[in-house]
């Protein structure tokens, strides 16, 4: 086995453990939520994740095209997935700590 190899695999074991756990945290937090019985408040993200996703695509669109040049750039896709992965674990750790306004007593 390859470096390489053995680097994708420690990264990505540590990706989906972060992934799983944040994943079993919202749905913990969502059924919480739902036997709650309160009203649902107005949620309000000020998050700013376009530059994120930008990022996202743009090296996305790198890798793919550096691919093509040097075929050692075909490593960096599992790794960029790994980082998508790992970040979206961390975001549902990071969205159960958001506030919500007032309830909302009318339903669209």
């Amino acid at each position: 086995m390859s470096a390489i190899f053995i680097a994708i695999v420690a990264f990505g074991l540590f990706g989906a453990a972060v992934f799983i756990s944040g994943f079993i945290v919202a749905v913990r937090e969502a059924v919480r939520e739902r036997r709650d019985g309160a009203p649902e408040g107005e949620w309000v993200d000020k998050g700013r994740y376009g530059w994120s996703a930008f990022f996202a695509v743009f090296a996305s669109a790198v890798v793919i095209a550096l691919a093509g040049v040097n075929p050692l750039w075909i490593y960096a896709g599992p790794l960029l997935a790994i980082v998508t992965a790992t970040g979206v674990g961390i975001a549902f750790f990071v969205g159960r700590d958001k506030g919500v306004a007032a309830p909302s007593l009318e339903r669209p």
